[in-house]
């Protein structure tokens, strides 16, 4: 080769590839390679250079495969250039094939890729609009069944639709389909936010799952009275009255203080809630709810015995009350009374929805219940059953309406 390079440039290096053509069952050819009969390219590439040893690449510089012709040939390309400035530098400059290698794949290996992004997540925890602790778990769990036994060993960067179709054929066909929306919702947040960072460069394309949402189940206050007569603890019974007669969330009623309990204007503040056993000073909708005090519960709160010294208002041994407690004292109490139901819905649900059938306006019921989105409190329209009835079963005619009276004389007379 004439010129200052002490060898022939376009020799240094070969874009190979490992698999076979699908369709003439021969090796891929030319340049670019191509079948040689059906033209097909292949999609996946190798380069195979020589220096001081071999090197194969499969990857490029940040552990993006090496997906196409171009992008191999633009790589080669490359690393012939630096390979020229090794021959014509005169020492200045050091050509080390070491540097081509993927930086840290491992960090982008599935597996630690999601506890990486676990990591950054816990750390806005604490953050003004930043996840629960109770989220956090969720998606956790999610992950650790679902997601990772599947997807554990790949590289982020190489999963394909085709990849995720099949981690969707073989998940368990017992889970139910707000479950498999949830595990696949988590998966787009993860993707989502690996292409916001620049660690990917598309977001493959994840089934968006729909499902019916199953009606509110609830009770009326006749049942919610069987579950009451079971509560025999002065504490528990103001906190489930609580839940049931204000409309809050569970974890709301648990953050309650008495410096958020007015008496002498009869009304409370709604404004926090718990996190795993934490108290954060915002509730799930971060709202601030003014609520006038029921007169059942304001009874069932001035009969309370102590005010810790948590300043909490439903407590055990001075702090506020635990989760899984609150849980398992309501299952053993509904149980007795012969219910099967949720403690959300025999509560919060169950107030929404006995409102509705009362005829209190769907805004009102809203702006008790901390709901952001109406179509929330909407679902509760789907219970009223008591009101249908009550239509079904009225008067056919209004009293002292004259005009229809005249009508049906006119017509028995006929």
């Amino acid at each position: 080769m004439n010129g200052p390079y002490p060898y022939n440039f376009s020799m240094v290096g070969k874009i190979r590839t490992k698999e076979s053509c699908p369709e003439c069952k021969s090796n891929f050819e030319g340049e670019p390679l191509r079948g040689p009969v059906c033209r097909i390219t292949p999609t996946r590439y190798f380069i195979d250079f020589w220096w001081k040893k071999r090197h194969k690449l499969y990857s490029d510089q940040d552990g993006y495969a090496l997906a196409s012709w171009e992008q191999a040939n633009r790589f080669l390309t490359h690393i012939r250039y630096e390979i020229d400035r090794e021959q014509t530098s005169k020492g200045k400059f050091h050509f080390d094939p070491r540097h081509y290698v993927s930086r840290d794949l491992t960090a982008l290996k599935f597996e630690n890729y999601i506890r990486a992004w676990f990591t950054w997540r816990a750390g806005e925890i604490d953050l003004p609009d930043g996840i629960s602790r109770g989220y956090l778990k969720g998606v956790e769990s999610c992950a650790r069944n679902h997601l990772l036994p599947f997807f554990q060993d790949m590289n982020i960067r190489e999963i394909e639709e085709g990849q995720i179709d099949d981690f969707r054929r073989q998940l368990p066909r017992r889970l139910s389909a707000k479950t498999v929306k949830n595990i696949f919702g988590l998966f787009n947040k993860i993707l989502r936010d690996a292409y916001s960072r620049r660690d990917i460069q598309r977001i493959p394309i994840v089934p968006n799952i729909k499902f019916e949402t199953p009606p509110i189940k609830w009770i009326d206050e006749e049942d919610q009275d069987l579950v009451m007569a079971e509560v025999h603890d002065p504490v528990y019974r103001a906190f489930f009255l609580f839940l049931m007669k204000q409309g809050c969330r569970p974890n709301e009623a648990r953050a309650l203080k008495w410096d958020r309990v007015d008496f002498t204007r009869n009304q409370l503040i709604i404004n926090a809630a718990m996190d795993l056993g934490v108290f954060r000073e915002h509730t799930k909708s971060r709202d601030i709810r003014r609520l006038p005090i029921h007169p059942d519960v304001r009874e069932a709160l001035e009969a309370l015995p102590t005010r810790a010294l948590s300043g909490y208002v439903f407590t055990y041994r001075g702090q506020p009350l635990n989760e899984k407690t609150v849980h398992k004292t309501w299952r053993r109490v509904t149980l007795k009374a012969g219910l099967d139901i949720s403690l959300y819905q025999g509560t919060k649900h169950s107030g929404g929805s006995q409102a509705i059938n009362a005829g209190v306006p769907l805004k009102v019921i809203q702006d008790m219940m901390g709901h952001k989105d109406p179509r929330t409190t909407a679902r509760c329209m789907e219970v009223t059953t008591e009101r249908l009835k009550s239509f079904w079963d009225r008067p056919q005619t209004v009293p002292g309406d004259k005009k229809v009276k005249a009508k049906l004389l006119n017509f028995k007379n006929k």
